[in-house]
């Protein structure tokens, strides 16, 4: 009952082997990933506690618990998808209204788990897409769409269909520009260069989260990018 008696009577905890918080802080501070997700498979307390710490989006430490839940997600899900998919639905309540929660960093958290384990999870990945329309989901949602696609560009067939449509190339949020046009690039869609054409001067400042640190960028210079990989053409910028 996790532990005896001593002298006296006095009760002897018996020491556990628990990653605490401020250990959890510590390794992502410093971008050691590997250590959490082996204990995270031990411990699942472990996922609570990451989930805690993601909801400040000015902090990198927040952008590498979400990628460090999908990491751990994708490593558990190869011998049980059944505890991912309970963590997959919580997320998913948590962007409908009726869930009286704010969504927090769900659809990113979503994205990662997607992305980790596509094909076990590709369900999940389709449902999160239909939330593209509600303002507030939108960055998260284009996000999740981006880091799935960079991996399995076929598995959101929805995403095809909603590029085409044009809808957040110009969109007035800079930074959902700037994710529809890599995912206009990882897909492969040469039809959308007129318009990331035009993108190649829009100079608003983008930030985004990617390998472990903060991205400073504009609209342009991603557009640039895509724009060269796209056309074969190589840009003056």
């Amino acid at each position: 009952m996790g532990g005896g008696y001593g002298a006296g009577g006095t009760k002897i905890r018996k020491k556990q082997e628990i990653m605490q918080k401020s250990e959890i802080r510590e390794l992502l501070g410093s971008y050691n990933l590997r250590p959490v997700i082996e204990a995270a498979k031990k411990d699942r307390s472990i996922i609570r506690m990451l989930i805690s710490l993601v909801y400040d989006k000015e902090d990198v430490q927040s952008w590498r618990a979400i990628e460090a839940i999908g990491l751990i997600s994708g490593e558990i899900a190869e011998t049980n998808t059944d505890v991912v998919r309970n963590l997959s639905q919580r997320f998913l309540w948590m962007l409908r209204e009726e869930s009286g929660n704010g969504p927090g960093s769900a659809p990113e958290m979503l994205g990662e788990i997607v992305r980790n384990s596509p094909d076990a999870f590709a369900d999940i990945g389709q449902v999160l897409t239909s939330f593209h329309e509600e303002k507030m989901l939108r960055r998260g949602v284009m996000r999740a769409i981006w880091r799935v696609s960079e991996k399995r560009p076929d598995l959101l067939c929805m995403t095809q269909e909603l590029m085409e449509q044009k809808l957040y190339l110009n969109d007035a949020d800079e930074v959902v520009r700037a994710y529809a046009v890599m995912i206009a690039g990882t897909l492969g869609l040469k039809d959308l260069l007129p318009v990331i054409e035009e993108l190649r001067h829009d100079q608003r400042p983008v930030r985004f989260y990617d390998q472990g640190k903060f991205i400073q960028t504009t609209v342009a210079a991603i557009a640039n990018k895509v724009y060269a990989g796209l056309s074969g053409k190589e840009t003056d910028v």
